[in-house]
């Protein structure tokens, strides 16, 4: 059986792209870019004030003397004023942020630190040095040069950039295609009342939900009884999908036909079970361009998978890098009995004092549909530790990464 981190490395071995495609900018938000950005021209285009104040040369300022205000700059404002002025007699002209400065002006003083009066202004200060409150043009960035953006997600502070670029049809990473197939004669859709032995089906939704803070709103999903004909047709009715997500059916009950059937139907199976809990029996594998996880139908269980593998799985197809764990004390003793590596949710406990600090939750185990309710992620508890000692430092997954 395989370990947890055997089983990534095999998962990342099938991952590939789902394409690229053109996408307007206002679409774009949450999307992963698959290009870098040029700059089209210097940023900033031009010298520009960074105050509300006037422009001088700086090599002519003298603390208290008096200068003739020569006209005013607005932002947007083409200067026209060079032509009239001579580095031979000091003058300002009064300037607002982010207007072009123009030369031989290199310095802005703020309004704050001048008094005008008759068409004359005075400055309070001392030295005032060459380009003082000016960005000077290209500071940020030269004409021509690239910023790495490529496998970034498209955020408030990337698609700003992309905006003053003028990258309005970014490339993307394409999404892909995924179908989920809920198993199992005992589900029945939320809005029915069940019987007895009947239970509502959860897991259809959460990964829909965890898809979705993917990027990914649009997926097919079908439910099948434990039928080899009916789970036959409902597989094959996605035989086009790029992910394929079944749930339940994939252990080792008489009932549990899914590994069997997608054999049958050529799908190849790369592992069947991890060495974890819960998730244990997931089963793995692909036919074609098409990749499949097969889930264990415990609601805990079908979250922790998706959260610890396939979301991994689709940052890798999409171009960007799986979030790494963050390391955080827990905030009391945790035992195990078994042999497997466990995950379980905890709640951040934050403290003026110290580090945030990890409560573990109680929950009865992966069928309890509580069991991530109220948690901010899981931790995990090493296979060959039976003891979680308080204060450890240990790895912790949010449950959101993107």
């Amino acid at each position: 059986m395989l370990t947890v981190s055997q089983a990534q490395t095999l998962i990342r071995n099938e991952a590939h792209s789902f394409g690229v495609e053109r996408v307007p900018l206002e679409k774009s938000f949450g999307r992963i870019l698959a290009q870098d950005a040029v700059a089209d021209r210097d940023y900033p285009p031009f010298n520009r004030s960074a105050m509300d104040g006037y422009a001088i040369v700086a090599e002519q300022f003298i603390a208290q003397k008096e200068y003739p205000v020569r006209g005013a700059v607005f932002a947007g404002d083409t200067p026209s004023l060079a032509h009239d002025l001579s580095r031979g007699q000091a003058k300002a002209i009064k300037i607002m942020t982010g207007a072009a400065v123009p030369p031989p002006f290199n310095a802005v003083i703020r309004r704050e630190d001048a008094s005008e009066a008759g068409g004359r202004v005075a400055f309070s200060g001392a030295v005032i040095k060459a380009w003082h409150n000016i960005s000077r043009q290209g500071e940020d960035l030269k004409r021509g040069q690239k910023i790495s953006t490529r496998g970034r997600i498209i955020d408030n502070a990337t698609v700003s950039l992309l905006a003053s670029l003028g990258l309005v049809r970014p490339h993307l990473a394409k999404l892909p295609r995924v179908a989920i197939i809920s198993t199992g004669n005992e589900i029945i859709p939320p809005s029915k009342k069940p019987n007895p032995v009947q239970i509502r089906n959860s897991n259809v939704f959460a990964l829909q939900c965890q898809l979705a803070q993917c990027g990914i709103s649009r997926v097919q999903q079908v439910h099948a009884a434990d039928d080899q004909k009916k789970l036959r047709a409902a597989i094959t009715k996605f035989s086009k999908v790029d992910i394929l997500l079944l749930t339940g059916g994939v252990s080792a009950g008489d009932s549990d036909y899914v590994p069997e059937v997608l054999e049958k139907l050529k799908f190849k199976k790369i592992f069947h079970k991890v060495q974890m809990k819960p998730g244990k029996p997931l089963w793995f594998g692909r036919r074609g361009k098409t990749v499949v996880f097969a889930i264990p139908g415990n609601p805990f269980s079908a979250q922790v998978i998706f959260r610890i593998f396939i979301e991994p799985y689709l940052r890798q197809c999409l171009g960007t890098h799986a979030a790494p764990p963050l390391a955080l004390p827990l905030a009391e003793s945790r035992r195990k009995k078994d042999s497997l590596e466990n995950f379980f949710p905890v709640k951040i406990e934050t403290s003026t004092s110290s580090l945030p600090t990890l409560r573990p939750l109680p929950f009865n185990g992966s069928g309890d549909v509580r069991a991530a309710l109220f948690s901010d992620g899981l931790v995990v508890h090493p296979a060959e530790q039976a003891e979680l000692a308080a204060g450890s430092v240990v790895d912790f997954f949010p449950w959101r990464s993107f």
